[in-house]
């Protein structure tokens, strides 16, 4: 059976057709654009090189340690147990110095050394001070052109456990200064990478390059 709808209404569905062609429309349009725009791609292209580093730095760090019992700590007093620890640590500080210049190493490039002091109290299960413990603990910085030099510390260093000397070598860092010297060539590698790789793309996808 047919139907009549009120005019109301078929106005209403026309719109609403119209409507959804129009944003249909649109739609297509925004595609086709957007087709368009990507016909023009950037290419970034990567350059590498592996270089000799030009300066390095490494840390040493080496202490002495006094465990003393409460009666002892109490008679030697604290002044005199670090003074004692500190006159240790000052001939490591010589020793440590000489075996890095018999590495070759300046004095210039062997920074001073930074000290300093840490004690600690232990007690029984009674709440009774029974034990110090008191530490002088040193720190070099090692800064050299001479990479090669610096990668001989940790070898260096445990040639004085012999001479009763525990050193450690810290976190080396390696820098290289001469960036601004390489980065022209490095520039021209990774334009031709950047090319070969636009050349590839247009080939795959037929964009133009």
């Amino acid at each position: 059976m047919k139907q009549d709808y009120p005019a109301k209404y078929i106005v209403t569905a026309l719109i609403l057709a119209a409507g959804i062609a129009l944003s249909g429309y649109f739609l297509s349009l925004t595609i086709y654009r957007s087709q368009i725009g990507s016909d023009t791609v950037s290419v970034k292209g990567l350059a590498e090189k592996e270089v000799q580093a030009d300066w390095a730095q490494a840390p040493l760090f080496f202490s002495r340690t006094l465990l003393l019992s409460a009666e002892e700590y109490e008679t030697l007093g604290q002044t005199k147990v670090i003074t004692h620890l500190y006159q240790q640590v000052e001939n490591d500080r010589l020793a440590i110095q000489k075996q890095l210049e018999s590495l070759g190493l300046s004095a210039e490039e062997i920074s001073s050394v930074d000290l300093w002091t840490k004690s600690e109290d232990f007690r029984g299960e009674d709440g009774k001070h029974t034990d110090t413990k008191v530490s002088v603990s040193g720190k070099i910085i090692v800064e050299s052109e001479q990479v090669y030099r610096v990668r001989k510390l940790e070898s260096a260093m445990s040639g004085l456990l012999s001479q009763g000397i525990v050193a450690t070598t810290g976190n080396i860092k390696y820098h290289f200064s001469k960036l601004n010297d390489i980065k022209p060539e490095m520039l021209r590698t990774a334009t031709v990478a950047a090319r070969v790789a636009a050349k590839e793309l247009s080939g795959n996808t037929g964009v133009k390059l």
